[in-house]
C-alpha cells in the first residue's frame, strides 16, 4: 500500500501523473483554463488567479485558495510554472515548433525539415 503511494508520487516529480489517462478537469479546472486563455504565453500570479475566479468572499477568506487546483493541473501536464510560482498554460509541441520556425537563430533540436518539391525533383534527376 505505501509502496503505491511513493511510486505515485515518484511519477507526480517525474512530470508524469498516475490518474491523468482517465481524470477529466472538475470546474474550477476548467474555469483556470478558460482564464489562462486569455493571457497566452504570459505566466500569471496564484493569487491573480484567486482573485479573478470565484466569488469575492472566497477571496477574502483564502487569497490562495487556487493553488493546490494549479498544482493539480500542472501535475497533469496542463499547466507550466516559472521559480516564482506563477502559472501558464502549457504550449502545445506544435506550436512551439512552429513558433520556432519563424524565429531566426532558434534551435529545432534534433529536427530534420523534408521539402516534397525537392525530394521529387532530386529522384527526377538520378535515373
Amino acid at each position: 500500500m505505501q509502496g503505491d503511494k511513493i511510486l505515485q508520487t515518484s511519477l507526480n516529480r517525474q512530470g508524469q501523473s498516475a490518474d491523468k489517462t482517465n481524470r477529466q478537469m472538475n470546474a474550477d479546472e476548467k474555469a483556470v483554463q478558460d482564464f489562462l486563455k486569455d493571457f497566452p504565453g504570459i505566466f500569471v500570479s496564484v493569487s491573480e488567479i484567486s482573485r479573478r475566479l470565484g466569488a469575492r468572499r472566497k477571496f477574502l477568506k483564502d487569497r490562495l485558495w487556487a493553488r493546490p487546483i494549479l498544482r493539480r493541473m500542472e501535475l497533469d501536464g496542463h499547466l507550466e510554472a516559472n521559480a516564482y510560482g506563477e502559472y501558464r498554460l502549457k504550449a502545445s509541441i506544435n506550436e512551439r515548433f512552429v513558433s520556432a520556425l519563424n524565429k531566426p537563430g532558434v534551435s529545432l533540436g534534433e529536427t530534420t525539415l523534408i521539402s516534397f518539391g525537392e525530394e521529387a525533383e532530386a529522384e527526377e534527376a538520378d535515373p
